[in-house]
């Protein structure tokens, strides 16, 4: 197995250097125009938050400390964070080693029925127990091609990367993508997966998830949804946009996704009343990415998520009131994102091998 190590002050893999590229530092990321009173309010919130996660990323998990640090840097281009990278870099290549022997043992069915039962969040837990029966390989897949995506992002590679490249592209995903309990279970995760896939090279399911995905929530439905179903249906608009900016690294044009801002525009006060903070956060990053900085839906946005702040304990709160920290990273990171409106996104950070970004 590559294993990683130090040798003279650098990180390498097997004979592999690895050194940080690309990688600017900055200060904090550029504000959205807005009046003094408001910019100064949500940036305050956003960095009071980001305070109370710097002074806790040593006690997350080594995905989690990776997860925040990314965001952070691509925010702000503050190389300080990349160490946390690095840490899952390792984590990266022995996970790769262990999908490589799960597929050699054709073990992938058993491994996502395991994973599910891991899953953070137990929403829609039932609904996502049946669709093992529709795609019994789903969480193999997706582990994997998230894992992939991350190297992607890192500009990395290694023999172990590529050959689980190479198995996961082959695999037809076809019935994830046509299936309405799976989009009911799913929509955010196969929103990612169809970007992923075309950014690793692989087929683009783009039509045919696009027209599940419309026929499953008809936009006049909307009603007849519950608060759940609502959100994974705003979930799966959100992630086709954020996913495709490789999580807040490059800026989009709303052109891209016409139908989608459309439906935010006309909806975006249901969203507020309907959807749990990570998605309304989300629906708003969503226009900072697609540069429309002063439009309306942005602003309302911002103000909902920064009047859901816990001024005490410094972070944004689950729908419960829960204030933890590992559990709300998600909805937290987000906050800052979206409090902090950056217009500049840093691309990276790319970890690049034999001194040549990796393409």
């Amino acid at each position: 197995m590559p294993q990683l190590r130090w040798r003279n002050g650098f990180l390498v893999i097997g004979l592999a250097m690895i050194f940080l590229s690309g990688c600017k530092t900055s200060g904090n990321a550029t504000l959205i125009p807005s009046s003094d009173e408001e910019k100064q309010h949500f940036l305050t919130i956003a960095q009071t938050i980001k305070a109370k996660y710097d002074q806790h990323i040593d006690k997350l998990p080594t995905y989690l400390a990776s997860h925040y640090a990314a965001r952070i840097y691509r925010i702000s281009g503050d190389t300080s964070y990349l160490k946390y990278n690095l840490r899952d870099l390792q984590a990266m290549l022995q996970e790769t080693e262990a999908l490589l022997q799960t597929a050699k043992d054709h073990n992938e069915a058993q491994y996502s029925q395991a994973q599910l039962k891991k899953w953070p969040s137990q929403t829609l837990f039932a609904l996502r127990c049946r669709t093992l029966t529709i795609a019994p390989e789903f969480f193999y897949y997706w582990n994997s091609l998230a894992l992939l995506r991350r190297t992607l992002e890192y500009r990395v590679s290694s023999p172990s990367f590529d050959q689980l490249k190479q198995h996961v592209l082959a695999h037809d995903y076809t019935d994830y993508f046509n299936n309405p309990e799976m989009i009911k279970a799913w929509a955010a995760q196969l929103a990612n997966v169809i970007v992923w896939l075309k950014q690793l090279g692989g087929k683009d399911y783009s039509a045919l998830f696009i027209h599940t995905l419309q026929q499953t929530y008809p936009d006049n439905e909307d009603p007849l949804l519950s608060n759940k179903q609502f959100e994974n249906k705003i979930y799966g608009l959100t992630h086709l946009v954020l996913a495709q900016s490789q999580y807040y690294q490059y800026p989009l044009n709303r052109s891209e996704f016409p139908w989608i801002f459309d439906y935010f525009d006309k909806n975006i006060d249901t969203i507020l009343k309907r959807a749990k903070a990570d998605v309304v956060a989300e629906v708003g990053i969503a226009y900072l990415l697609t540069q429309q900085t002063q439009h309306t839906s942005l602003k309302k946005a911002q103000h909902h998520i920064a009047s859901s702040f816990d001024s005490t304990l410094h972070m944004i709160p689950s729908p419960r009131g829960k204030l933890a920290i590992a559990s709300g990273a998600h909805r937290n990171i987000l906050s800052i994102i979206l409090l902090m409106a950056p217009t500049q996104w840093y691309p990276g950070p790319w970890l690049t091998v034999s001194g040549e970004p990796v393409h």
